[in-house]
C-alpha cells in the first residue's frame, strides 16, 4: 500500500492544524475577558482528544498487525468521538458550567464524526460495499462515498475548531454556520 509522499505530508499537517486550533481556542478562552469557561473546557478536551488519539494510532495501533491496524483504526475514532462529547458533558457538570452556544456544537460535530467513522468502520470490515475482500486499501479501489467519509471528518473538526474560535453570539446565524461548514468541507476537497 503505497501513499503519494504529499498525502501523507497533507494529512498530518492538517490533524496538527486542528490540534493547534483547539488550544488555541483553549488560551483564547481562558485569557478573554470575561473569561469563557465552556469553549475552555470544550477546546481542552478536543485538544487532548486528538491528541492522545494520535498517540494511541501512532504508538499502541502500530504494534499490531497491518491488517488488525486497518481493521480497528475507525473504530477507535469512533469511540473517541463519543468519549470526547461525554468528556465535555463530564466537566461542564463537575465545573458547575452551562453549555454555550459553540459547545452545543460540540456535541453534534462529534456525533456525525462518530456515525461517520463508524460507518467507515462498517464499510471497511464489516459490509464491504465494494464486494472486494480487501476494501479501499488502493485509492483505486475506492468509492465516492468513502472520499465524502474522509473528508466529512476533517472538515467537521475543522469547522469545531473555527467555531470554538469564534467571539460572537451563534443564536440566530445558522445560515452563516452552514456557509461556514461548506467552506470548511470545499477546502478540504480540492
Amino acid at each position: 500500500m503505497e501513499l503519494p509522499i504529499i498525502d501523507v505530508i497533507l494529512s498530518y499537517s492538517l490533524n496538527k492544524l486542528e490540534l493547534i486550533a483547539f488550544i488555541f481556542a483553549f488560551i483564547l478562552a481562558i485569557y478573554r475577558k470575561p473569561k469563557i469557561f465552556s469553549i475552555a473546557i470544550s477546546a481542552g478536551v478536543m485538544s487532548a482528544g486528538l491528541a492522545l488519539g494520535d498517540y494511541l494510532h501512532s504508538n499502541v495501533l502500530s504494534l499490531l498487525l497491518i491488517d488488525d491496524q486497518i481493521y480497528y483504526w475507525y473504530l477507535v475514532w469512533a469511540v473517541f468521538s463519543l468519549f470526547q462529547a461525554f468528556a465535555v458533558i463530564g466537566f461542564h457538570w463537575l465545573f458547575g458550567v452551562m453549555f454555550s452556544e459553540q459547545v452545543k456544537l460540540v456535541f453534534i460535530t462529534m456525533a456525525v464524526n462518530a456515525l461517520l467513522n463508524t460507518l467507515m468502520f462498517i464499510d471497511r470490515n464489516i459490509v464491504a460495499l465494494n464486494f472486494d475482500s480487501s476494501p479501499n486499501e488502493y485509492s483505486d479501489d475506492s468509492w465516492l462515498l468513502w472520499d465524502l467519509y474522509s473528508i466529512g471528518i476533517n472538515a467537521n473538526l475543522l469547522f469545531l475548531a473555527l467555531v470554538l474560535l469564534s467571539r460572537g453570539k451563534l443564536k440566530g446565524n445558522v445560515v452563516w454556520m452552514f456557509l461556514l461548514y461548506c467552506c470548511c468541507f470545499a477546502a478540504l476537497s480540492l
